[in-house]
């Protein structure tokens, strides 16, 4: 993979726990719930959102993918960073990463793009499978993009 990676500003990490105090505030579940609970609020937030009354689906992806980073970093030890992918554009993104940097989510993105596609939501079958050590290992530094990978073998009903 052609990608550079950079450290977050400690401003960012600032905003982004902010974001993600917002995030619980807005799938209305406690900050100190368990990471557990709080992704499965978040799973069930984005797979049925209601009407957005103004903003638009970035604005409660920010929250949305601070909240849900926030507990891969708290439940799994891992890590935000930025990457910058030479293959595209040098196009930037913020994620979190496994300390060997073998596994990489992009919660601002799925998220976006799960609000903006209806598309199918993955969220927590991903949490779950990555506590449960369901995911194949990966390569130091491959930066494996777990939700690419994770789908219902029956969808949720």
């Amino acid at each position: 993979m052609n990608l550079t990676e950079s450290d977050i500003a400690a401003e960012m990490l600032e905003n982004i726990v902010g974001a993600a105090d917002e995030g619980a505030e807005m799938v209305a579940v406690p900050i100190d719930a368990t990471s557990l609970e709080i992704v499965e609020a978040v799973n069930a937030f984005v797979s049925a959102p209601p009407p957005l009354d103004d903003g638009d689906n970035w604005d409660r992806s920010l929250p949305l993918g601070a909240l849900w980073g926030q507990q891969l970093v708290r439940q799994l030890g891992w890590e935000w960073s930025s990457v910058t992918f030479h293959d595209h554009g040098d196009a930037d993104a913020v994620g979190v990463f496994s300390q060997d940097r073998s596994l990489a989510i992009y919660p601002f993105h799925f998220i976006f793009g799960c609000l903006e596609n209806d598309a199918p939501v993955t969220i927590l079958l991903a949490f779950n499978m990555l506590l449960e050590g369901k995911i194949p290992p990966q390569q130091a530094k491959a930066y494996v993009n777990v939700m690419e990978g994770v789908e219902h073998i029956v969808p949720p009903g």
